[in-house]
């Protein structure tokens, strides 16, 4: 798995984090204050449980299989984008954005 320092190697990183499934930072990297670091570690993890509720109630009511285990999740705005893959995210300019480049990386 690729470190935080590897992740912000990606084209247009602006702010790598580490975080727990239950929001805490473990590290970051980038020009964030400690409550930004804090506030992107829960928006993350709440995100890979909002995930996880979905995918749960999909295969359940579907009988479909493949979407558990979460692995992960990408979110574009109109100027940043995030991918997150298990415990990493990383924050890009959306116009140097690379979805699968992010992901491979931190997928190791």
């Amino acid at each position: 798995m690729a470190t935080l320092d590897q992740v912000m190697e990606l084209p247009g990183a602006i702010a790598a984090v580490e975080f727990s499934p239950t929001g805490e930072v473990n590290d970051f990297r980038g020009d964030l204050t400690d409550d930004l670091a804090g506030m992107a570690g829960q928006m993350c993890a709440a995100n890979m449980a909002i995930f996880r509720m979905q995918a749960d109630g999909w295969s359940r009511l579907t009988k479909q299989e493949g979407f558990l285990p979460e692995k992960g999740f990408a979110f574009m705005g109109l100027d940043y984008a995030v991918a997150a893959y298990e415990n990493k995210a990383v924050f890009m300019r959306k116009a140097d954005a690379d979805f699968d480049r992010a992901l491979r990386t931190m997928a190791g």
